[in-house]
């Protein structure tokens, strides 16, 4: 019997469809335990959503995307950054970006 807060396959490519609709992001990475393979039943699901322009608010986008996937029954984790921005906190050490872009898988990237 499948658990309907499971994190599949199948329910991580509606997310990611969800999110580039929602907001045209120049790159979406996700991270942590779900890439890794070692995932369970209490995970969520880390997303990193790269911006390709500077915003007022990332956090105020994290919040209206993650109102946005309510029906999906996955916790996440969503960050929202400018690639700019990324770029200047990428190395930065104890930072969670710099293990998002070490040991992340970009899933989306627009040209």
């Amino acid at each position: 019997m499948s658990n309907k807060w499971a994190i599949t396959p199948e329910k991580v490519q509606t997310i990611i469809q969800k999110i580039i609709e929602l907001s045209q992001p120049r790159k979406i990475i996700l991270f942590g335990s779900y890439i890794r393979g070692n995932s369970h039943l209490n995970s969520d699901l880390d997303i990193l959503i790269v911006t390709k322009d500077e915003m007022e608010s990332p956090r105020k986008e994290s919040v209206r995307i993650r109102h946005a996937l309510k029906g999906t029954h996955i916790s996440m984790d969503i960050l929202v950054i400018s690639e700019s921005k990324l770029k200047e906190l990428a190395n930065v050490p104890y930072l969670i970006y710099k293990e998002a872009i070490r040991h992340g898988k970009v899933i989306y990237e627009s040209i």
